[in-house]
C-alpha cells in the first residue's frame, strides 16, 4: 500500500502600510482591513485620546460636514457611528432645517432623504480612529512616526523607511496631504509625475466657536453673495457641547479679518443677516482662526503610464478641493472605497493594481472636481483650467437659482447633486428643466430672466464652444450646471 502525501505552501500573510491617520488614511485602512492580513497607519503627529485639534492640521478647527455619500459609507464600515457620534453631542441637521440664502432669497426648505450630521473634525476623527481599532483587529496606529521615504527595489515599493529602517508592506497608501513628497521621490528614481490642473482661488476663511443663547436662531444657515460682484460666503451650524461654529470666507484676496469686531462686521456684509446676529447675540468660546487655499489641485494619476507596483496616492495626494464646497472628507471615503474594489479584483501585489485603482479613483473625483472648479469659475477673478460648458450653462443657471426660492422639487435635486447621492445629469432632464422654467416665475426675487429663450436647450449644446474649449457634451454641460453658485453648490467651509 502507497501514501501520497500532499503538501500545501504557507501563504505568507499580506501587508499594507497606510501613511497618515487623517480621516483619508483611516477609511483607507478599514477599506484594506477587509483584503490584507495586517494594516499599519502611520502618522508623524502624537494623535491625542480628546477630540482636540491637532497642531499639525490646524485646518481641522473649521467647519466640516460630511456629504450624504461619504456618511453612508463610514455608516456601512461602522455600525452605529451615526448614533455614537449623536450620543457624544453631534446634532442631526435635515437639510429642510437649514436657512439657506443665495441668489437674493431664502431656499425653498425641503428634504432628500439625508440627515447632516453636524459635529466638530476632531470628534469625528477621533471617533472614527476608536472605532477603526475596536472593530478591525487586523489594525494598528502608530504616531509620531515619520516615514523618511518609500523603500523601492527592482521597480517595485517594498516598504517604507523610518529612522533609516525598512519596514516592508505588499502596499504602501500615501494618504499624506497635497503636499506628498513621494511622488517626488519616485521622479526622482525615474517614474513619471502626474499632470497637475490648478485653479487659482486664493481662498481664505475664519473660523469662531461660540455659544448662542439657548434656542436661539435656525438650525443652521448658509449664506452666499453673489460671486461677479462680491465673492463672500459663511455658514454657521451646531457642534457638540452646545456650541456653534462660525464660518466666512472670501476670495482672492479678500480674507476674513481676525479681529473680533472686524470679523462681525465682514458677517454683517453678508446679504442675509443670520450669520452676523448670531455673532452679536453670542458668547465667543474661541479666537478667529484663519486658514488658507491659494489653489485647488488636481493630480491626474490616472494619465500615468508608468508607476510602480506596491504604491499608491489616496485622498488630498490626488485631489484637494476648495473647501469651501465639503467635499473632501467624502471624496476620500469613495476613493478609499474603490481602492477596495481594486484590490478585491486584483489583489493587495497585482501590479495592476496601481493602474486600475487610479482609473476608478478618477471617476469619483471627476464629479465633485467639476462642481468646485465650475463653481469657482463663477468669479470673473478665476484662472486656471476651466471645464468645459461653465460659460454656456449661465443662462439657465439664472433660471434655476430663481427655482430653488420657490420650489422644494427643484431642492431637493439639488440636494442629492450636492451629496454626491446623484449625478449632475439628472439637473438636466426635460422636466425638472420645465420644473425650473415655472418655478423661476415664482421667485420673490426682482430680477429675472425675461425670455424662455434665456433657456439653453441642451441638445444644440455640441454646436457651441467655449473660448479655447472642445465642443460641449452635454453630461459635461450637466455637470457645470450643478457647480455653479447660482444652483446651490455647497458651502460647507470643510478644510482637510
Amino acid at each position: 500500500m502507497s501514501i501520497t502525501t500532499r503538501t500545501h505552501a504557507k501563504r505568507t500573510p499580506t501587508t499594507a502600510i497606510v501613511i497618515g491617520a487623517s480621516m483619508a488614511g483611516l477609511v483607507t485602512a478599514r477599506a484594506l482591513s477587509d483584503h490584507a492580513d495586517r494594516v499599519v497607519v502611520l502618522d508623524r503627529d502624537r494623535l491625542p485620546a480628546a477630540a482636540v485639534t491637532r497642531q499639525r492640521v490646524p485646518q481641522s478647527a473649521h467647519t466640516h460636514i460630511l456629504l450624504g455619500a461619504g456618511q453612508r459609507l463610514l455608516d456601512g464600515w461602522f455600525p452605529g457611528l451615526t448614533l455614537d457620534l449623536r450620543l457624544q453631542g453631534a446634532v442631526a441637521v435635515p437639510p429642510r432645517d437649514l436657512s439657506w440664502f443665495q441668489g437674493g432669497a431664502h431656499r425653498a426648505p425641503a428634504d432628500a432623504g439625508v440627515t447632516l450630521v453636524s459635529m466638530s473634525r476632531p470628534l469625528l476623527e477621533t471617533t472614527v480612529r476608536e472605532r477603526l481599532l475596536s472593530r478591525c483587529r487586523n489594525v494598528t496606529i502608530s504616531d509620531d512616526v515619520a516615514v523618511q521615504g518609500l523603500v523601492v527595489q527592482a521597480g517595485r515599493v517594498t516598504g517604507v523607511r523610518v529612522d533609516g529602517i525598512d519596514h516592508r508592506a505588499d502596499l504602501v497608501v500615501d494618504c499624506s496631504g497635497r503636499t506628498t513628497p513621494f511622488l517626488d521621490q519616485l521622479a526622482d528614481v525615474g517614474y513619471p509625475s502626474p499632470d497637475v490642473s490648478a485653479i487659482r482661488i486664493q481662498m481664505a476663511y475664519g473660523t469662531r466657536v461660540v455659544r448662542p443663547r439657548e434656542g436661539d436662531g435656525p438650525l443652521g444657515a448658509l449664506v452666499i453673495d453673489d460671486p461677479t460682484r462680491g465673492h463672500r460666503l459663511g455658514t454657521m451650524l451646531p457642534i457638540e457641547g452646545g456650541r456653534w461654529i462660525v464660518t466666512l470666507a472670501g476670495f482672492h484676496g479678500d480674507a476674513p479679518p481676525t479681529d473680533p469686531e472686524a470679523f462681525a462686521a465682514f458677517a454683517r456684509s453678508l446679504p442675509s443677516p443670520e450669520l452676523a446676529d448670531l455673532l452679536d447675540r453670542s458668547e465667543a468660546l474661541t479666537p478667529v482662526l484663519t486658514h488658507g487655499m491659494p489653489t485647488s489641485r488636481r493630480r491626474h494619476v490616472e494619465r500615468l503610464d508608468r508607476t510602480p507596483p506596491g504604491f499608491v496616492v489616496l485622498g488630498d495626494a490626488i485631489c484637494s478641493f476648495n473647501p469651501v464646497y465639503g467635499q473632501g472628507m467624502s471624496s476620500a471615503a469613495l476613493q478609499a472605497d474603490a481602492l477596495g474594489h481594486a484590490v478585491a479584483r486584483h489583489g493587495l501585489r497585482s501590479a495592476r493594481l496601481a493602474r486600475s485603482f487610479y482609473r476608478r479613483a478618477a471617476k469619483v473625483v471627476d464629479v465633485p472636481w467639476r462642481i468646485a472648479a465650475g463653481a469657482d469659475f463663477a468669479d470673473p477673478r478665476t484662472t486656471g483650467p476651466k471645464p468645459v460648458g461653465t460659460d454656456l450653462v449661465n443662462r439657465y443657471l439664472a433660471r434655476m437659482v430663481l427655482a430653488s426660492h420657490a420650489s422644494a422639487p427643484v431642492v431637493r435635486k439639488l440636494l442629492l447633486v450636492q451629496n454626491l447621492l446623484a449625478p449632475p445629469a439628472t439637473l438636466m432632464t426635460p422636466a425638472t428643466m420645465l420644473r425650473v422654467l415655472l418655478a423661476s416665475s415664482r421667485s420673490a426675487v426682482v430680477r429675472r430672466p425675461t425670455s424662455v429663450t434665456d433657456i439653453p436647450v441642451p441638445r444644440s449644446a455640441p454646436r457651441s464652444r467655449d473660448k479655447g474649449s472642445a465642443a460641449i457634451d452635454p453630461h459635461h454641460h450637466a455637470l457645470a450646471l450643478a457647480s455653479h453658485p447660482a444652483a446651490g453648490a455647497h458651502p460647507s467651509m470643510i478644510a482637510r
